[in-house]
């Protein structure tokens, strides 16, 4: 914004009044691209900030759902060491848990079949065609007592 007069301005002479006008509008030019930048960064560092935030909550969150995934595992493993103990205390005392299954049925007249760890077709078949003749004939299921 340069000024001119026709007149002197009294006190002072006209070029260094002109001089003076154009260093303060390069200034202000100067000084409202600086005020531009900090504008700039201040904006950049509000999304630093918030994306911070944002990460932070995200992290707090993990650690909540991590700690609530290790105390469920560790109550599920001390049920499951607490039901092991009771098990073992009962096979020590000679009695079966309600957990427990024969590993294999004896039937009248007829070869023990294993029930457990064989899928073979087979032992199956007989132990079936055993269970359809005995609801047949209306037998008694199982080893009877003689």
């Amino acid at each position: 914004m340069s000024m001119s007069f026709s007149e002197p301005i009294h006190g002072y002479p006209r070029a260094d009044v002109e001089e003076f006008l154009s260093a303060a509008a390069a200034e202000r030019v100067r000084l409202e691209a600086e005020i531009a930048e900090a504008h700039a960064r201040i904006a950049q560092a509000r999304s630093a900030v918030g994306t911070h935030r944002v990460m932070v909550t995200m992290l707090l969150d993990a650690q909540r759902e991590l700690s609530e995934i290790r105390r469920r595992a560790e109550a599920e493993a001390e049920r499951m060491i607490a039901e092991a103990e009771i098990e073992a205390q009962a096979i020590e005392r000679g009695r079966w848990s309600a957990f427990d299954v024969p590993t294999s049925v004896s039937m009248p007249s007829e070869p023990t079949i294993d029930l457990v760890g064989h899928a073979d077709a087979q032992g199956s078949d007989q132990f079936f065609d055993y269970l359809r003749g005995a609801l047949a004939d209306d037998q008694p299921l199982g080893p009877r007592a003689d």
